[in-house]
């Protein structure tokens, strides 16, 4: 937009233009702004707290929970592509979503929780037993059920998956499916064994949507001055030798009828949608939506 348009801009209502543009991958989904991720980080910080205690009640260890991070991840790059796995798929919203814990320290937790007297810390990863694979299950399904009920979300069918094959995809959910997660990284410490979380959501609420503000009253040194308002028709088309025929009183039928819509434009701004209609016998337009934005398209102008 030219310098010459900001006022104009400024007068109509739009927000001042940005100073700068920062750097974005734009290969990463971003649905969540600052403010909203810290409204999410103080609901979860919050639960933390009683989501100890019940988890060292049921583990029947010390337990410790910190909120490590929120952000967001693409379903198709989750997943290491060594196995044995340790995941927990489960519904969330009709949708798949996954816990990912790195089998090592799932390996070491669970023999915590099982009761071994020496547990080896950076022990290889194996996959669980069956019993193994029973409490860890009931141990995130806990953690998943009472993080996905601060956000508001319903979840079930948690099963642990140890091979590539069973995690299943995103592409589940069916036409309206999206790849995009929401992500929440908690820190567990139980029994002295530190791992980190990480949960994949989809249904998470992004950014709300913004309330344009009420315009205050316009300054009285600007109400008197005059501008050109336009409304945009369609044209026609016409041959080179009848451009040139073209004399002084004669008529270019234009393919607009009453009914269609236009475009009503200040000084290059388009400033609202509208239809052509006729008022008291002249040709008029009834304003449908007023939309503050630059103008791009030609057409010609009555």
């Amino acid at each position: 937009m030219s310098d010459a348009l900001q006022p104009l801009q400024a007068i109509l209502g739009r927000k001042k233009p940005a100073r700068g543009v920062a750097a974005r991958d734009f290969k990463q989904p971003r649905r969540f702004g600052a403010a909203r991720l810290a409204e999410l980080q103080l609901a979860l910080n919050n639960l933390l707290p009683a989501l100890e205690r019940k988890v060292s009640e049921s583990a029947g260890l010390a337990a410790g929970l910190t909120l490590a991070g929120l952000g967001e991840a693409d379903a198709d790059a989750l997943f290491a592509a060594n196995e044995p796995l340790c995941v927990q798929r489960f519904r969330c919203q009709k949708a798949p979503a996954w816990l990912v814990w790195t089998p090592a320290a799932a390996v070491e937790t669970v023999e915590a929780i099982l009761g071994a007297r020496s547990v080896p810390t950076g022990a290889a990863a194996r996959a669980l037993s069956p019993t193994e694979v029973r409490i860890a299950n009931q141990l995130l399904a806990e953690i998943v059920r009472a993080v996905t009920g601060v956000l508001g979300l319903a979840t079930a069918d948690f099963v642990m998956v140890q091979v590539a094959s069973e995690l299943g995809s995103w592409r589940e959910a069916g036409a309206d499916a999206e790849a995009h997660r929401f992500e929440v990284r908690l820190a567990l410490d139980l029994g002295g064994h530190a791992s980190t979380l990480r949960i994949y959501l989809p249904g998470v609420e992004g950014e709300k949507e913004l309330v344009e503000p009420a315009l205050g009253e316009l300054p009285a040194h600007l109400e008197q001055v005059e501008v050109e308002l336009s409304a945009c028709l369609p044209g026609c088309e016409i041959s080179l030798d009848q451009l040139l025929a073209l004399e002084e009183g004669d008529v270019i039928p234009l393919d607009a009828r009453l009914g269609d819509p236009t475009t009503l434009c200040v000084e290059g701004l388009t400033l609202a949608r509208a239809r052509l209609g006729s008022h008291r016998g002249r040709l008029a337009v009834r304003i449908e939506r007023l939309s503050v934005q630059p103008e791009t398209a030609s057409a010609s102008r009555a």
